[in-house]
């Protein structure tokens, strides 16, 4: 008997910030024929546009090494000769697998002529996404809502009846509802409960009978004593629930972990339970109850060209909030919300007057969100003032360098951590972090290539922030060239001269400084650069001298950042790279001594 698969977008694009990436290089060969060379052409144009990574496995030092150096241009050749090395058994299945996602989201489609031979077309939609009139966010929402099983494009799953991102969401609602009919806290469900309930559901109308099954299996698991026996009913129950499945014990882990990352981005779910729970997002609630009341999550009737089309379309799945009244009502209760924080900010809030077009109100619903994460970020900078506050950083930050919670931590949540500290330090304007942001004010998925993971605006000075959780030689191949092309692109935009870049690792690579060295002492593309490297032990130094500061009550502001950056980006006297890491971390202790002084 085939088996059914487990609901998912993609194992090959993992990181949803590479969706544009793929979709670009398959906009190199739009209008080809989708052929076997052809799909041999569009992996190998991945590998080449450093888009795809495969394994080392059966590759020469040469080819490694040509992976490895992300600053090396990769010729067609190189990268068609690496492709080859690997002799998978059926090539341009590498290419289908790559290109299907695009499909999926309804960015790409196969046009066919009157010889029934296909060719490769970017959507309309897919031009939107390409032209940045639309957002990645916009991409996975619009596409999640219209993905359903059985479709035309695939054989799986063909006897369900379900959209599967709808049937999600009426889910959580269920078991919600049976939390509190139980006077209960509802939380959403587990990470774990997702993999194996929401993942599976085959049926729009089994829902309520699944949420009923899911409450009553945590209440089982609540009841047994000893994490042995917990794993065991665990294990006994995902293969006798999920007999239908695929490989259901690993694949819910798998793809619990990869689809997460693209609900968070649709910005209707948040995490919450410190990570272990997924719930619907309570600033979306407006939104959420018209969609659950308007759509039971039942697959729609569709021959192969009409689901095409209906996938493709930006427009075509209408949403049930897309009236003006309903919108006024998404308008009003942001700006009821913005008022709350402002109060708590002791600020003043005048609201905007609201616009007639459903156009206009749609523009201004998102200058409102934008207005709600600017004023968060300031009650966040406020709560942070808090020396216990900066304690909780110091502790997160100093967990970076275990091994157990640098596997667990994501680099997004390393890039908050930064964002919170430099928040706490000093009286800059605007502290910007670059991570996709939800409603919640959480990162949802880390910054996206071409941009620096947090920019700094003074009176005076600019400065960027890059940081990374690689420590081995990959740091240099996977941040050298970027880190210094972000601050380029960055000083090329600053109205002042003086623009920093503060690089932060839990360790150095040699070969990541001297990348640097030779920015800083000499130029990169014809002129020098400020950029400081150090540590995370060393920032959390830093952090640590204006915690002390504040509680003497001494002020610590933007001249104090400044000197710093100065001394430690001038290397007129210093001879080589390592001098220059001694000369950073000099400088660090003498000005941290001079501040308590």
């Amino acid at each position: 008997m085939k088996k059914n698969v487990l609901w998912n977008i993609s194992t090959t694009i993992r990181n949803p910030n590479r969706i544009i990436s793929f979709l670009e290089t398959a906009k190199e060969i739009e209008g080809a024929v989708w052929d076997s060379d052809i799909q041999v052409m569009f992996q190998v144009s991945l590998i080449k546009n450093r888009h795809y990574e495969p394994t080392f496995m059966n590759l020469s030092d040469r080819q490694q090494a040509i992976l490895k150096d992300h600053s090396y241009d990769m010729t067609y050749d190189e990268a068609a000769n690496i492709f080859n090395a690997k002799k998978y058994e059926d090539p341009p299945m590498r290419g289908r697998t790559s290109f299907n996602p695009l499909v999926k989201l309804g960015l790409i489609r196969l046009v066919y002529n009157d010889k029934n031979i296909p060719h490769i077309k970017i959507t309309d939609y897919g031009q939107l996404f390409l032209n940045k009139k639309i957002d990645l966010s916009e991409v996975i929402f619009t596409s999640f809502l219209k993905f359903q099983y059985p479709n035309p494009l695939s054989e799986e799953n063909k006897d369900f009846n379900i959209r599967p991102f709808m049937g999600m969401m009426h889910l959580i609602k269920e078991v919600n509802n049976l939390c509190m009919q139980n006077n209960e806290q509802p939380v959403g469900i587990s990470i774990e409960e997702l993999g194996i309930f929401a993942l599976s559901i085959t049926r729009y109308d089994k829902i309520q009978n699944i949420a009923n099954e899911l409450y009553q299996y945590r209440q089982d698991i609540r009841r047994l004593k000893g994490n042995e026996a917990k794993q065991s009913f665990k294990s006994k129950f995902i293969n006798n629930y999920l007999y239908a499945f695929n490989n259901p014990e690993k694949n819910i882990r798998e793809y619990s972990d990869n689809i997460i990352r693209y609900l968070r981005l649709t910005k209707y779910f948040y995490i919450r339970g410190n990570g272990y729970y997924i719930d619907l997002e309570p600033r979306r609630t407006i939104e959420i109850k018209a969609l659950l009341n308007s759509d039971n999550a039942s697959a729609k009737l569709f021959d192969k060209n009409d689901y095409v089309d209906y996938l493709c379309k930006y427009d075509s799945y209408t949403l049930p909030f897309d009236d003006i009244e309903k919108l006024v009502d998404i308008a009003k209760s942001i700006i009821s919300e913005n008022k709350r924080i402002s109060n708590q900010l002791g600020i003043e809030y005048e609201a905007p007057c609201l616009p007639k077009s459903k156009k206009d109100i749609y523009v201004s619903i998102k200058e409102l969100r934008e207005t709600r994460v600017l004023l968060t970020n300031k009650l966040l900078k406020k709560e942070y003032e808090n020396i216990q506050k900066i304690d909780e950083v110091i502790y997160d930050l100093n967990q970076v360098f275990t091994s157990k919670n640098k596997k667990n931590r994501p680099s997004v949540e390393l890039e908050k951590l930064v964002f919170l500290s430099l928040s706490i330090l000093n009286d800059a304007i605007l502290i910007h972090p670059n991570y996709h942001i939800g409603d919640d004010n959480e990162p949802t998925f880390t910054a996206p290539a071409g941009v620096a993971d947090i920019e700094c605006f003074y009176h005076g000075f600019n400065a960027i922030c890059e940081v990374t959780l690689l420590t081995s030689r990959s740091q240099w191949y996977n941040e050298g060239q970027p880190v210094m092309r972000h601050l380029r692109d960055f000083e090329e935009k600053s109205k002042y001269n003086d623009n920093f870049c503060l690089f932060l690792a839990p360790k150095l690579h040699q070969d990541t400084v001297n990348t640097f060295w030779n920015a800083v002492k000499y130029e990169y593309i014809g002129q020098k650069q400020k950029i400081i490297p150090i540590s995370i032990s060393s920032f959390v130094e830093i952090l640590t001298v204006v915690k002390e500061l504040k509680v003497s009550n001494i002020p610590f502001t933007k001249k104090a950042i400044l000197s710093l950056f100065q001394v430690c980006s001038d290397v007129t006297h210093i001879q080589n790279s390592k001098a220059w890491i001694d000369h950073i971390a000099h400088s660090i202790k003498s000005w941290q001594m001079g501040l308590k002084r």
